[in-house]
């Protein structure tokens, strides 16, 4: 593990170390550059107009572009890429831009070893140029969140999952049609880690995907994106991840957002490379700070890393290295939306009485490991976050999200490989793959109107005369959900269950045999490995912390009932039931 730095500072000097606005930045003009620079160059727009005030980066320091859109960087070419090459530097585009794509991946560094023509007998790297374009229209726009797609190769034994090139596959499929839909605005993608499981070739794969979904897509690295091997470093083990995706830290802005991207797994030397642990290392505590240095602090964060940094499911903070600081740091602004996969569990948090932090926890988007993929571990359909800007709507009133289920579900393998199946579905499959719901959920196609799953009253036990109901994105900030009897126009206030009497997620799923399952077919594999990665769900009721319940005051064994519920953007969302 990197040493810790034991900062001990207040929040107004948390910036003492940063590279201040334009220190660095050639604001004397181009023929003013400092000793220390190693690489300079250009930002300008396809019209060849100077860019000013547009931020530079080798992933540590930050300076920003004068008004000729020169900059003058002081980077750290003893950081090398995988091949022994000086490493890279990126811009943070200014909102209203955009970095040139490939296979539909946001381009916005240039490899050094590119520039090796224009390195001089100094060491010192000239013309090292970017040229973004302008976006018609920069303050409307959608960003499809996704964590943990994690494929494997078709056709491999593999204890985790099965198929699950097929299932990104349905993934790219099911974005690319709902973005068809998204007209008016840019749409983009932000895969938040695994995107690839311990075979970081299949990131090839995974940017042909993305790329036929006509989006533009923007990642962070997650512990199994790393090189699988032991005695690596914090830095050798994302060199392969970076070969194929740019800067596993980075940060760019888009509306009046800006968006922190963070490599925040620590490896342990002694273990295989994604055995990792959670926090920053010295050095990319070091580039948030200079990266957050020079943007205002009027402006609201998303910040994005594959482990969680902030509150837990057990409603504890994350603590590791430098997050408690990075929180103080964050707190200085008006919003810090925290983003993350890691756990296969959906988790959303926010402190009603210190709202400036919020915890975004995403399941699976290809579903559970070593059960099935129709959902993830919490209940949860395999699915994503469709996260959505619109300046026009009014200050507060810019952002919206929502879940949208993946209906297109082709690659569906119940049974075939000992997989459990599914009973509680609110949905069947059609010949072309896609989702429909049951009569009784209204019929019709799985769209992003499917917000929760209800549980009739005898589904936890025949005598059992209560509702359950799963919000998928559920936090402190959505109304209390109601329960409507029969059609009572007076509705009754639903109960949150906690980790301690939540005991219907085993319902999620049937015959939890798995360890006889399993057992025969792995015998090599450690009971505590079932412990860890989706056995008995009675076993890990942490895992949902958005399930509400009312019991029914009555003795009759059949009726009907609505459960409502408004979210935290004033959307009503219904659902009926009847038993």
């Amino acid at each position: 593990m990197k040493r810790i730095l034991l900062i001990g500072m207040l929040a107004s000097a948390l910036f003492s170390s940063c590279v201040k606005e334009n220190e660095g930045g050639g604001t004397g003009g181009g023929g003013n550059v400092p000793k220390e620079w190693t690489v300079t160059g250009t930002v300008k727009d396809t019209d060849n107009k100077p860019l000013a005030g547009v931020v530079v980066s080798d992933g540590i320091t930050c300076v920003q572009t004068d008004a000729n859109g020169i900059y003058q960087l002081p980077a750290d070419l003893s950081k090398k890429d995988k091949d022994g090459n000086d490493r890279y530097v990126f811009v943070s585009t200014p909102s209203g831009y955009a970095a040139p794509t490939d296979q539909g991946h946001a381009i916005f560094w240039e490899w050094l070893k590119n520039h090796k023509s224009k390195k001089g007998s100094d060491g010192k790297y000239r013309g090292v140029d970017f040229t973004l374009t302008k976006i018609a229209n920069p303050d409307r726009f959608t960003i499809l969140i996704f964590a943990d797609p994690q494929p494997r190769r078709n056709g491999t034994s593999d204890r985790y999952a099965y198929h699950s090139l097929d299932i990104c596959q349905d993934m790219y499929d099911d974005m690319k049609e709902y973005a068809a839909t998204l007209t008016g605005r840019p749409v983009y993608g932000i895969g938040l880690g695994d995107i690839v499981h311990q075979n970081t070739s299949l990131l090839s794969d995974y940017r042909t995907g993305m790329a036929t979904t006509g989006i533009t897509t923007y990642n962070v690295i997650g512990n199994h994106d790393q090189g699988h091997s032991k005695g690596m470093t914090d830095e050798t083990a994302c060199q392969a991840y970076e070969s194929y995706m740019g800067p596993a830290n980075y940060s760019f802005n888009l509306g009046g957002l800006h968006f922190l991207m963070l490599d925040n797994m620590l490896t342990d030397p002694t273990a295989y490379s994604d055995s990792c642990a959670t926090g920053l290392t010295d050095e990319i505590w070091q580039f948030v700070q200079n990266d957050l240095a020079l943007v205002s602090r009027d402006t609201p964060l998303m910040v994005c890393a594959h482990s969680p940094m902030c509150r837990m499911i057990s409603g504890k903070d994350r603590t590791g290295n430098h997050l408690e600081e990075m929180r103080r740091l964050f707190a200085l602004y008006p919003k810090a939306y925290v983003w993350a996969g890691h756990t296969h569990s959906t988790f959303n948090y926010v402190d009603k009485n210190n709202p400036k932090i919020e915890s975004h926890t995403l399941s699976r988007v290809t579903g559970a490991l070593w059960t099935n993929e129709y959902l993830g571990e919490n209940g949860t359909p395999r699915g994503y976050v469709v996260f959505d800007y619109d300046k026009s709507k009014g200050s507060g009133k810019e952002i919206s999200w929502k879940f949208k289920p993946t209906y297109r579900q082709t690659a569906v393998y119940s049974g075939t490989k000992g997989e459990v199946d599914y009973p509680y579905r609110d949905w069947t499959y059609g010949v072309d793959g896609k989702a429909v719901l049951n009569t009784n959920r209204g019929g019709g196609a799985l769209t992003d109107n499917y917000q929760m799953q209800v549980f009739a009253p005898g589904t936890y036990a025949a005598d059992d005369k209560t509702v359950y109901v799963n919000i998928f994105l559920w936090d402190e900030l959505w109304g209390t959900p109601m329960f409507y009897l029969n059609g009572s126009s007076s509705g009754s206030t639903m109960t949150r269950m906690t980790a301690t009497n939540f005991d219907l997620y085993r319902y999620s799923y049937a015959d939890w045999d798995i360890t006889a399952k399993y057992a025969a077919k792995y015998s090599n594999l450690k009971k505590d490995w079932y412990d860890d990665d989706g056995k008995d769900p009675s076993n890990k009721m942490r895992n949902c912390a958005s399930i509400f319940r009312y019991k029914i005051n009555t003795t009759e064994d059949h009726g009907t009932g609505v459960v409502k519920v408004k979210d935290r953007f004033g959307v009503e969302h219904t659902a009926s039931l009847s038993w």
